[in-house]
């Protein structure tokens, strides 16, 4: 695939990343929105008393059995448009400030290895689309989490949360998601881009992504169970909801739900990653930008 577009230094012009970040965003949920439903599903056990997953598999047969096989696409519209805009916003911050961050620190003389640099890079984007996406983050997991067998309205839920929490309750555990995703995106980003450099023309680079998505996940699990528990209730705290959770199952109450989510996280970050370094390359290919500039 050549150069990687997220290489330090790397000058990507900023709709090439906006409609690169959109495609990589759409893709990426197409392919593992029901291991998302399974996740969420298991994070959110103990929040409903009634429901006990034993495990993945066992909570896909579950869904199944009682609410159909479309069950798995529950919360899908939200949770496509937050993935087009969290992808969209992700990778245009991250392009744009990667452009002018090189530039100071070849002004400046500073050296920061790109591994660093992405960690920083990453943490800043990841902030910024979760800020802008989030709304769609807390219908997505209110609508997943319904195991009625009919499924729930978009438009009705937005009332209900507007009804009941007015415009702060589509922010419920803002803080906390804000925390994780610049902690999570900027783990992604570094190590997606110390494994590329590390491995490069072997075959293990082409694994980048998948291990990327693997290591940053199972470091700040917890964080994204909590924040999933946050969502379904704005009235609990989030160290009285830890508390509460490790009382009920434990420590291991907090990895909840962790093996579809690295089952989800490994191909999602590795989906995303080479959508959008696909994209970046066919549209600042040189056929497409002279068909650009002369339509």
């Amino acid at each position: 695939m050549g150069e990687s577009s997220i290489r330090q230094g790397a000058q990507i012009p900023p709709y090439v990343s906006l409609l690169a970040g959109s495609f990589s965003g759409l893709m990426a949920r197409f392919v593992t929105a029901p291991l998302d439903v399974v996740k969420i599903r298991m994070q959110l056990q103990g929040y409903n008393p009634n429901i006990r997953y034993t495990n993945s598999f066992a909570t896909l047969s579950a869904i199944i059995k009682k609410e159909g096989t479309q069950a798995l696409w529950k919360g899908n519209i939200p949770a496509e448009i937050m993935y087009i805009i969290y992808g969209a916003t992700q990778f245009t911050t991250y392009s744009t400030l990667n452009t002018l961050v090189s530039k100071v620190e070849r002004d400046e003389g500073v050296q920061i290895t790109p591994g660093l640099h992405s960690l920083m890079l990453g943490s800043i984007a990841g902030c910024v689309s979760t800020t802008l996406s989030y709304p769609f983050d807390v219908l997505r997991t209110r609508l997943a989490s319904n195991d009625a067998t009919q499924f729930k309205s978009l438009v009705g839920e937005i009332s209900k949360i507007y009804d009941s929490n007015g415009v702060k309750g589509f922010f419920g555990g803002g803080l906390l998601s804000v925390n994780y995703i610049a902690i999570y995106t900027g783990l992604q980003f570094g190590t997606y881009t110390e494994v590329k450099d590390l491995t490069k023309d072997t075959k293990i680079e082409q694994f980048a992504g998948f291990i990327s998505g693997i290591f940053s996940k199972t470091i700040v699990y917890p964080m994204d169970l909590i924040r999933h528990r946050r969502q379904m209730s704005t009235v609990t705290t989030t160290a009285d909801m830890i508390k509460m959770i490790i009382k009920k199952d434990g420590v291991f109450g907090l990895y909840h739900g962790l093996t579809p989510a690295l089952l989800k996280a490994a191909p999602t970050t590795a989906v995303s990653f080479y959508c959008y370094e696909a994209a970046v390359n066919w549209l600042t290919k040189p056929s497409y930008l002279k068909a650009t500039l002369t339509a």
